[in-house]
């Protein structure tokens, strides 16, 4: 009778004892999810921002008009001397990129990422320029000129490593992510092009 009278405390304790573990656990848990999740969020903060690479170009351009028969008629030719620069600059606004995140299972997908803008601001001016006697550069001419360096220096900057290295940039930017993620055991569901080449930090 004795032992009836201390068993069922004994088991009211125990019980306490293991409700109290469990929420402490639960508790715990959810701390550590809130926590972790502020931390992925802020990750993300730091990616969508403005990615710009910039670079100057300049170069010299050189039009002659052999309008006449070089050997014996030169100096009724003309021709004119471009100096032309430019500011080019290849972006990828990130506000625009399209994420979703699911705090209960852990999970960040990518939806989309903005394609690049390349932007370039070309400026030209006249370096020198000799007119033949009575053949000189008429206006539609000269802005013809004009706007051929422009198209040349277009396709310099197109042709150059520009897009390469803000391609370089972002998927840097996407590794600091991948990286946050594994660190703390989340998983990236990327629906992007660029997931190939991020694969190795996922794995």
């Amino acid at each position: 009778m004795n032992l009836k009278k201390y068993i069922i405390p004994v088991i009211f304790l125990l019980t306490g004892v293991f409700i109290a573990s469990a929420l402490f656990k639960c508790g715990g848990k959810n701390e550590k999810t809130v926590e972790d999740t502020q931390i992925i969020n802020h990750e993300i903060r730091r990616l969508n921002k403005m990615i710009v690479i910039e670079q100057n170009y300049s170069a010299f351009r050189t039009k002659k008009y052999a309008d006449f028969n070089i050997k014996y008629l030169d100096f009724l030719n003309k021709n004119i001397v471009l100096y032309i620069t430019a500011k080019a600059q290849v972006t990828y606004d990130m506000k625009q990129m399209k994420i979703e995140i699911d705090s209960v299972d852990k999970k960040i997908h990518i939806v989309s990422i903005p394609e690049p803008e390349l932007n370039v601001y070309p400026n030209v001016e006249i370096y020198s320029m000799e007119e033949g006697l009575f053949n000189n550069f008429s206006k539609a001419e000269l802005n013809q000129v004009m706007n051929e360096g422009k198209d040349d220096i277009c396709k310099e900057v197109e042709k150059s490593s520009l897009k390469a290295l803000a391609h370089n940039q972002l998927i840097s930017n996407l590794r600091d992510l991948y990286t946050m993620a594994k660190l703390y055991h989340w998983q990236i569901v990327d629906d992007t092009p660029y997931a190939k080449e991020l694969q190795t930090v996922k794995d």
